[in-house]
């Protein structure tokens, strides 16, 4: 972006076309996500930046990120969930392949959806 001046003196922005389309998305998918933040009843939590780096590049999986950014220890999501702790720490170290049922009550225990705590 640079900046320039009317002839009347008043300021103005120039940019490049893919910088206002970039800025046009960026405004459209903050729209989105307010309006969906306004139709949701409860709040998902937010996953903490190091914890999704750590998702990104494969060394934590999603579960763990997700239980971690709330500040829940394995046994107390599988309390919330009504499942096993070693079936939480399973999924976790990636030994299982859980059962659509545990995901699904692992994801209601967080608020979020099923493709949110899988790889």
């Amino acid at each position: 972006m640079n900046e320039a001046v009317t002839l009347n003196g008043d300021a103005m922005v120039v940019m490049t076309r893919a910088e206002y389309d970039a800025m046009i998305e960026d405004i459209g998918d903050s729209a989105i996500a307010s309006y969906a933040r306004s139709q949701s009843d409860e709040r998902a939590p937010g996953m903490n930046a190091e914890y999704a780096r750590e998702v990104w590049n494969g060394t934590l999986h999603p579960l763990a990120a997700w239980r971690k950014s709330v500040g829940w220890t394995q046994a107390e999501l599988a309390a919330k969930a009504g499942i096993r702790a070693a079936s939480v720490s399973d999924i976790e170290a990636r030994k299982i392949d859980p059962r659509l049922s545990t995901l699904k009550a692992l994801a209601g225990a967080l608020k979020l959806g099923i493709e949110d705590i899988t790889d």
